[in-house]
């Protein structure tokens, strides 16, 4: 899996990540509050009980964010990832939905801590897992 983001901005988003850590409930609900607002078509994608779903999400966004200096140790959990949510029949597009849910959560939770040089290492970040993401459903759906 190839980075697209620099070891400084891995330190800032693990970083920011530690601080809405302790939040994670509220932040996951705002998140999927921000994900429907932006496309409500997607409601019907999420079978289980949204807060279980949003626990899952931190779960894995925790772990991704740690990894995000070792991409290789995170690249079968991100792939796995991706081949699921092709089974749920998510499209490429959504994961730009996803993304700007995430920066949105992520500036209403933050405030004036998420500035321009944060905003882009997240981007960066979600660019990276999501590539890998997209292309293993790619894959999983061509074989």
């Amino acid at each position: 899996m190839q980075s697209l983001l620099t070891r400084d901005e891995c330190r800032l988003v693990q970083a920011s990540f530690a601080q809405i850590a302790p939040i994670a409930d509220e932040v996951a609900a705002t998140f999927y509050r921000r994900l429907f607002e932006l496309d409500p078509n997607l409601v019907p994608l999420f079978k289980t009980d949204i807060a279980l779903q949003g626990a899952r999400f931190m779960e894995k966004l925790a772990v991704a964010v740690t990894g995000l200096e070792d991409l290789e140790a995170i690249a079968p959990l991100v792939a796995a990832l991706g081949r699921r949510h092709a089974g749920y029949r998510v499209a490429r597009s959504d994961y730009e939905t996803a993304r700007e849910a995430l920066l949105r959560t992520l500036r209403e939770t933050l405030g004036p801590a998420f500035g321009s040089e944060l905003r882009d290492a997240w981007s960066a970040a979600f660019a990276t897992l999501s590539t890998e993401m997209i292309r293993a459903s790619e894959d999983s759906a061509g074989s």
